[in-house]
């Protein structure tokens, strides 16, 4: 039996200013993939309120259903182990959850798509380091501060309660060209993504209406072969990489020349899983990843995550 009734999953952007009305390139995009309804649409946004919107709806539309979905962003869901304990918030077992929600409180990010994601690093810099630079880096000239440069402090990075941050996550360190969450500004940078997603992600997990029937992997479900109820109404949240299916990719593109890339990403994504779900295969990739030590589980259980599809 499938584990999900429904693949949605989206390409997020840390952008501005709202994109064109026509689809361009580093945008907001969202793939669905539903079998029963044989539905596989990609939609073009032009705000990161608009994505989300939309992501909305189709969740309340599918858990209306009583249907399973498995949902995905394509950003960070976690940062290196200690960075909730360096910004003064409970290290426990919801150290991921306490995060969450300072960033939402922290984070604005208007209908235009203006966000003040370079401030909220610069003051999170600051009690990081206790007045100084770091771990946070990378803005244009005119966003930079006491607190925010242009480049990286170095890693590990000495906080100022006395613990060290890392460059990177347990999973991102199994991966070739994936990018720090520290890194906020440049070609490749997933830091600013991490900022302006997350509270939304946030939103979306405490929405009355999904509260009571959504979970997110592997935070909440801890790492297992079967994350998902054997009929619905269900909502997983679980990170995605595109590099996890670039070979993919590369296909949907050589099949439709011109595409965005963004928009071939989140197709391939939702072929991707559907039919390594049907195929009974995509339950493995929620188990317990291969090569870890119960501290480093325990880390990515209550911190840092994992993405779907890294062994």
């Amino acid at each position: 039996m499938a584990l999900f009734d429904s693949y949605i999953f989206v390409d997020w952007s840390a952008a501005n200013t709202a994109h064109p009305a026509s689809p361009v390139p580093d945008s907001p995009w969202v793939g669905e993939l539903t079998p029963a309804e044989q539905f596989n649409v990609e939609t073009y946004h032009r705000t990161r309120q608009a994505a989300v919107i939309h992501v909305r709806n189709r969740l309340l539309y599918h858990v209306g259903l009583n249907r399973r979905v498995l949902v995905g962003f394509d950003f960070p869901y976690g940062y290196p182990v200690g960075f909730a304990h360096a910004l003064g918030l409970p290290d426990d077992s919801a150290a991921w959850w306490n995060l969450w929600s300072e960033l939402s409180i922290r984070l604005e990010d208007d209908d235009g798509n203006v966000n003040n994601r370079f401030q909220v690093a610069s003051d999170l810099n600051c009690i990081i380091s206790g007045g100084g630079v770091g771990p946070f880096w990378g803005c244009p000239p005119g966003q930079a501060t006491n607190h925010l440069t242009a480049n990286g402090p170095g890693f590990p990075f000495h906080a100022a309660v006395g613990l060290q941050l890392h460059r990177l996550r347990v999973c991102e360190a199994r991966l070739r060209g994936v990018q720090e969450t520290w890194g906020l500004f440049g070609a490749g940078r997933v830091g600013g993504q991490a900022l302006t997603g997350i509270p939304w992600l946030h939103s979306l997990r405490r929405l009355p209406m999904l509260a009571l029937c959504s979970k997110v992997w592997p935070f909440e479900t801890l790492f297992t072969p079967t994350p998902s109820p054997k009929q619905g109404p269900f909502v997983l949240h679980a990170e995605i990489w595109p590099g996890v299916v670039e070979q993919r990719v590369q296909a949907v593109v050589a099949l439709q020349p011109g595409i965005i890339r963004d928009q071939a990403q989140v197709r391939a994504t939702c072929q991707w899983a559907y039919e390594l779900d049907q195929n009974r295969h995509l339950a493995a990739f929620f188990n317990t990843p291969t090569n870890l030590s119960a501290p480093e589980i325990r880390r990515c259980l209550q911190e840092e995550g994992w993405i779907l599809g890294v062994e």
